[in-house]
């Protein structure tokens, strides 16, 4: 009897074991530090090339599952514990052909939108510009790799994207009018539900900093965005429709540089608030050169650059479009030479010497980062996990070594970020 009880209790521990084997699986949907951790090792694979997010969506499916099929693993886009090991092995180990995921089928927004319009241009897609990633995008896509002598996945990776990025946009043929599209009687363009594109990212953006909207910023026009265009009109006085005409847009946009204190900028300006847009500018990726607080040639050229990825009129201005896609959270393309795991502190701008300046003479705070000029040098772009790019411009006493100390605003910012163990720093240039 005591062998058939000892029996029992062995086979009970081997189903709990099996069950926990299996709930270690990570797939859609999923989120926390285990899919963090394999984010993480599928960019230093390159088989990834988006923000470390700790969601499992759909370029994280894509990439496992393009991972599996290379090294000849059940094609599932799950990362069980087979395929977790064997991209942990990968890591650093080599570059997938094409690069890493940037987008795949299942994504939505302006920036698909964008693909399409590329795609359209070049002639690969029919269909109409909805800023859904959906099964004709993917054809299209396949299509343009064969053509293009890309391997052929049917997402956007590193080398899509950049071929698909040379593709001149304005050739597209403009979408046809509609009841959305029209022009109210005052003249303006709208936009109303079903709608999608830049444009709508941008009041989309807006409404939610204002406390309009609840729902999330995707760049399609839904009951949620519309709902709350409704809420602002009501608030401005103007006829509650739903939709964006010129009068709304209008309003919108001077609302929100009110709300903000963010002020129109150009080449000329000069001071605190020229510190703040170079700084935003360093912390996005967009390199304006010296950080002088004067808006010069070096800075008009990064908004252009700005705006010339954002779909914006590339004026060289910072007007509130710009300023909008600057509040907004960094992304990483996922271009990098090297990647350091280390220890991560943050200062504010009057630390130190309290001169407010860096090593190299640019003023302090986000975008800028102190290192160890022997394991990083001075003057290197980087992109910190969970912070955004900076310029490796400072130094200190106490940073030695794997460390770095990250630049931010003002105390509370630096209480926030507090100290990191361990991120992964990646060297751009």
């Amino acid at each position: 009897m005591r062998a058939l009880y000892t029996w029992g209790c062995a086979a009970a521990l081997w189903l709990v074991a099996s069950m926990t084997v299996s709930a270690s699986t990570l797939t859609v949907g999923m989120s926390g530090s285990e899919v963090t951790s394999l984010q993480n090792d599928l960019v230093a694979a390159g088989y990834l090339a988006r923000t470390v997010d700790g969601d499992y969506g759909s370029t994280t499916k894509e990439a496992v599952a393009l991972f599996q099929k290379a090294k000849g693993l059940p094609v599932t886009g799950k990362a069980d514990d087979a395929t977790r090991a064997a991209i942990e092995r990968a890591a650093g180990q080599g570059y997938r052909p094409g690069g890493g995921v940037v987008y795949a089928e299942g994504n939505r927004g302006s920036m698909i939108s964008d693909m399409q319009v590329r795609l359209q241009a070049a002639g690969y897609l029919k269909g109409g510009i909805d800023g859904v990633y959906g099964g004709d995008t993917t054809s299209a896509v396949r299509n343009f790799q064969k053509d293009h002598g890309i391997p052929v996945s049917g997402v956007i990776d590193e080398m899509t994207y950049a071929a698909l990025r040379n593709v001149n946009a304005s050739s597209a043929p403009a979408p046809e009018a509609s009841s959305s599209t029209d022009y109210n009687e005052a003249g303006g363009s709208m936009y109303s539900i079903g709608d999608s594109g830049s444009q709508v990212t941008s009041i989309q953006r807006k409404l939610k900093k204002m406390g309009y909207l609840d729902g999330s910023v995707d760049g399609i026009y839904g009951s949620d965005t519309s709902s709350a265009v409704k809420s602002f009109q009501r608030d401005q006085g103007l006829s509650a429709t739903g939709m964006v005409d010129g009068d709304t847009l209008s309003a919108l946009t001077s609302a929100y540089a009110s709300q903000s204190g963010e002020s129109v900028l150009e080449p000329g300006d000069s001071g605190s608030n020229v510190v703040k847009l170079q700084n935003k500018l360093l912390l996005h990726g967009y390199n304006p050169g010296s950080v002088d607080g004067v808006y010069g040639e070096g800075t008009a050229e990064a908004v252009r650059e700005l705006q010339a990825e954002e779909n914006l009129a590339t004026t060289g201005i910072a007007d509130s479009d710009v300023w909008d896609r600057l509040d907004s959270a960094p992304g990483f393309t996922g271009n990098y030479k090297k990647v350091f795991h280390m220890k991560a502190t943050a200062y504010t701008p009057w630390d130190g010497d309290g001169r407010g300046r860096t090593a190299m003479g640019g003023y302090a705070g986000k975008g800028h980062a102190a290192v160890d000029p022997s394991i990083i040098p001075l003057g290197s772009e980087v992109y910190i996990e969970g912070y955004g790019y900076a310029i490796c411009d400072d130094i200190g006493g106490a940073i030695k070594g794997n460390i770095i100390d990250v630049g931010v605003d003002n105390y509370d910012q630096a209480v926030k970020w507090g100290m990191k163990p361990t991120v992964n720093v990646y060297l751009i240039r």
